[in-house]
C-alpha cells in the first residue's frame, strides 16, 4: 500500500479524538479501505501507460 498522506494520518486522528466521532474499528477500517482503493488506482494508471511499478509497489 501507499503510504499515508499528512490528511489522511489528520482525518484519522480528527475521528479518533473528536467525541462525536465514529467507533474506532470504522474509522480504522475506512482508511485502510481508502489507502487499498488508492493503491489499486495507482496500480491501474501505471499499467494502463506501460510504465513499470514505483519499486515501493512492487510485491
Amino acid at each position: 500500500m501507499i503510504r499515508p498522506s499528512l490528511a489522511e494520518i489528520r482525518r484519522v486522528l480528527a475521528r479518533l479524538l473528536i467525541p462525536a466521532a465514529t467507533a474506532i474499528d470504522h474509522v480504522l477500517s475506512w482508511s485502510h479501505f481508502r489507502l487499498v482503493h488508492q493503491t489499486r488506482a495507482l496500480i491501474s494508471h501505471y499499467r494502463q501507460r506501460g510504465d513499470p511499478l514505483p519499486q515501493d509497489l512492487r510485491m
